[in-house]
């Protein structure tokens, strides 16, 4: 598993595009009082030379070990994120590119905490208090049944 693509490609003429894939590292992180865990990623990188640079369409799969907030017991979400950005120089920090070489590490620990919803519900469950309640009138108000307000 390689963290670092390199994006350009020798002898490359405007208008070429080539794919890369890769699967790749993430460091465990916290998060809204939780720890995730990264077990599985995947980029796919698409490169296409222009006159002013490269453009970059990068597609990111990520599946996260982490908690569900409604059982308490382990479970894994799966998120996809990515990019479509001009390159115009070697070097771009917020996308973690230094040298025309994508370091998916750090665009993935960058953009991952963006990603990952507040709330994490393991597949399955039940919200607490889903019974349907709200048509039950409080039967102190049921007296005021037969009262109808005029002149309004």
């Amino acid at each position: 598993m390689s963290n670092r693509i390199p994006l350009r490609k020798p002898g490359a003429e405007v208008g070429d595009r080539h794919d890369l894939h890769a699967d790749f590292n993430v460091d465990p992180f916290d998060l809204y009082g939780r720890h995730h865990e990264v077990t599985a990623a995947e980029a796919n990188v698409g490169v296409t030379k222009v006159s002013d640079g490269l453009h970059l369409d990068l597609r990111v799969r990520a599946t996260l070990a982490t908690t569900c907030d409604r059982t308490l017991e382990p479970t894994e979400i799966v998120l996809q994120f990515g990019d479509s950005e001009l390159l115009a120089g070697a070097d771009d920090e917020e996308l973690g590119v230094d040298d025309w070489t994508l370091d998916l590490k750090s665009y993935a620990e960058r953009t991952l905490p963006n990603e990952v919803p507040l709330q994490v519900f393991r597949e399955g469950t039940q919200p607490v208090g889903t019974e349907d309640d709200a048509d039950e009138i409080d039967p102190r108000w049921r007296g005021l049944d037969g009262i109808s307000v005029s002149g309004f």
